[in-house]
């Protein structure tokens, strides 16, 4: 990769993190502002399973674009779940791994939602099932900001 790849790579890893952390706080102020008074409704599972589906959608194409400028091998059946499992593996002399297997545990959660929330046209959302997504959606914001931050951290001392 030459140096203005490595940069244009950059840009999109700084570009995702403000993405993600505004979809996730978009997220939170509505859990904390907006979902007291709108109870648990039909409306308000929307909003959340949407910002749930955004929010790895968003992780998602950063992960493809990483893939693509070091790599760019992906099967065609069961790409999903590869680019997330590849994301966790160093490739020697080519990059450092991505994310943590813990990091990618938990956004493997978020993508069987987004993959079940794109062929599911019913409207009645389980709230349970809702709650136990925000917690996990919360334990992988940390973990994989965390991990991006140190995926760039190690980008630009390669330039």
């Amino acid at each position: 990769m030459n140096e203005n790849e490595m940069k244009t790579l950059t840009g999109e890893v700084e570009k995702t993190l403000v993405v993600l952390h505004r979809l996730f706080d978009y997220l939170s102020e509505f859990l904390s502002d907006r979902l007291p008074g709108m109870g648990r409704t039909t409306d308000s599972a929307f909003v959340v399973a949407g910002a749930l589906e955004n929010y790895y959608t968003a992780a998602e194409t950063l992960f493809v674009r990483i893939s693509q400028a070091f790599e760019n091998s992906l099967p065609p059946d069961r790409w999903h779940t590869e680019l997330l499992h590849k994301m966790t593996i160093q490739v020697p002399e080519t990059r450092p791994k991505v994310i943590s297997d813990s990091t990618a545990n938990l956004m493997g959660e978020l993508m069987r939602f987004r993959h079940f929330r794109r062929y599911y046209f019913a409207l009645d959302y389980d709230w349970r099932r809702l709650d136990v997504l925000i917690s996990i959606s919360r334990d992988a914001h940390t973990s994989l900001t965390t991990d991006l931050e140190v995926f760039l951290a190690v980008l630009s001392s390669s330039k």
